[in-house]
């Protein structure tokens, strides 16, 4: 009981550590699912699996009971729903353009997904700007350089047996871009903005985020004229996120964890998703570019955290 009691009530494993897994699986899954359905059909079922499980979670985590649900939606809670759709808006973003890339440029997630891990420094960057943080500069560079480092070592960790021509590299670009730089930035200014706002209900957050998601989906879903396709299975990636996102609120309160120390570790999330594919999926990737890579964001990571 003393090791579960310890586990439980240390914020770096629940707030930071929990997230970073569960967020990484997620990641994974929709990888997965993406390949073979359409990515706003995968999406739709993660925000309603996700607002489901983060109503459940938020009854046994933030004592929000059926007289608080009500509450939320009153004068006094316009922050919390107005903070959420813009969370909501900026995670659907980033993962329409993953699902995106995966779909409709072929990319490949030991391509994309190593970039959105240094959206944790980003979030830095924006601390000092928007929220007049202050740090120690050469932890700063120095873990800027490294997650840099560690991003080029996994980009080649895709095997290409064809050769390119010029305009083959130009239309290789657009998967980095779209399903990369995009996520990596409205990541950053997600994990931003949740750091600014963090004295927020997270269940609240959550279930706002999600309904969000929901509408979103829908949208894109008729936009694109596609037949909707139940998938059961698609509801869990909503309940991975939603545990991920809970155990990242827990971390922040009760248990009074530090969003600067929580959030660098939950960000290297992306590191457990390309070694999930590696492992179970049938993408042709080189170990010793995925481990050298993740040890060098991991490093970097760590040298982010000294920084904050």
């Amino acid at each position: 009981m003393d090791i579960i009691n310890n586990i439980f009530g240390s914020s770096i494993i629940v707030g930071g550590i929990f997230p970073m897994m569960f967020f990484g699986f997620m990641d994974f899954l929709f990888r997965y699912f993406s390949v073979k359905i359409p990515f706003q059909n995968v999406f739709l079922f993660t925000a309603i699996g996700g607002t489901i499980a983060m109503s459940i979670l938020s009854y046994f985590l933030f004592g929000i009971n059926s007289y608080n649900y009500i509450e939320i939606f009153t004068k006094n809670n316009y922050d919390t729903i107005f903070i959420g759709i813009i969370l909501g808006f900026i995670w659907t973003l980033a993962i329409f353009s993953m699902g995106f890339a995966y779909e409709k440029l072929k990319a490949n997630a030991a391509q994309i997904i190593p970039i959105a891990s240094a959206s944790g420094l980003l979030t830095s960057i924006l601390s000092i700007i928007i929220l007049g943080e202050t740090g120690n500069l050469y932890y700063l560079f120095a873990s800027a350089f490294i997650i840099f480092m560690g991003v080029l070592v996994l980009q080649k960790a895709k095997i290409v047996s064809e050769k390119k021509s010029t305009n083959l590299e130009i239309i290789n670009i657009l998967p980095i871009l779209v399903g990369g730089i995009i996520p990596l930035i409205s990541f950053g200014v997600l994990n931003t903005m949740f750091k600014a706002y963090y004295e927020l209900n997270s269940g609240a957050l959550g279930m706002v985020m999600g309904c969000t998601g929901i509408f979103l989906s829908l949208i894109v879903q008729i936009i694109r004229k596609q037949k909707l396709q139940f998938e059961p299975k698609l509801l869990v990636t909503g309940i991975v996120w939603a545990i991920a996102v809970a155990s990242l609120g827990y971390g922040f309160y009760p248990l009074m964890g530090q969003a600067s120390v929580l959030l660098p570790i939950a960000g290297a999330s992306p590191l457990v998703s390309v070694v999930l594919v590696a492992i179970f999926l049938d993408e042709k990737v080189n170990w010793k570019y995925i481990i050298a890579g993740a040890i060098f964001i991991f490093l970097g990571v760590t040298a982010l955290h000294k920084f904050l």
